[in-house]
């Protein structure tokens, strides 16, 4: 008899659940709204974000957070990264990419590039794009250019300045990140 009601109870309990994941509005990994995506989507404490936009339907946010002490014990480094979402707050909000901050830096600037290539299941490509970001450390960088390194001309990168810092964002291939003074002096470059 034991056997016959934990039998039945698993069965009806497993209908219900298949009934719930199949048939109700529940998705695994989607947030109802963007600050809920931004709370629960991104896997590091978000001390700060420091610019969001749109480009290909995804919403990017760049944001600053502490490296998790466990898996980096030496950093002493605010870290700055990237995170991308497609959604809104009507359909809700899922994170489509992965997280890290691999970057170089020097006294001048640092240089974080990151990609998000996405495709559906039959392969097709959804989004491909980067997006090259970093903090300006040196005053005199005035503005910052990117380009790929097939690419002959540079392009300006948006600067941004949040929380008494700056920084500059792109989106496109662009590998090759420089700096620039007030009169065109390249101060440091980084990549090709």
């Amino acid at each position: 008899m034991k056997k016959l009601i934990s039998f039945s109870l698993i069965t009806v309990i497993s209908v219900a659940l298949i009934y719930w994941l199949g048939f109700s509005d529940f998705e695994l990994g989607k947030y109802d709204n963007f600050q809920e995506a931004i709370e629960k989507g991104i896997p590091y404490r978000v001390n700060d974000i420091i610019h969001t936009e749109q480009y290909d339907n995804v919403t990017i946010v760049m944001y600053t957070t502490e490296p998790n002490k466990e898996d980096f014990p030496f950093a002493d480094w605010e870290a700055l990264a990237v995170a991308f979402f497609i959604g809104s707050d009507e359909k809700g909000w899922k994170n489509i990419g992965h997280h890290g901050w691999d970057h170089y830096e020097n006294d001048n600037m640092t240089i974080y590039s990151e990609s998000l290539r996405e495709h559906d299941n039959d392969g097709n490509k959804l989004h491909e794009f980067y997006v090259v970001f970093g903090e300006v450390n040196n005053g005199e960088i005035i503005k910052v250019e990117t380009k790929a390194k097939e690419e002959e001309k540079f392009e300006e990168a948006k600067i941004i300045t949040a929380k008494g810092k700056r920084y500059y964002f792109k989106i496109g291939r662009e590998m090759i990140v420089r700096g620039l003074s007030k009169s065109g002096e390249v101060i440091d470059r980084q990549g090709g």
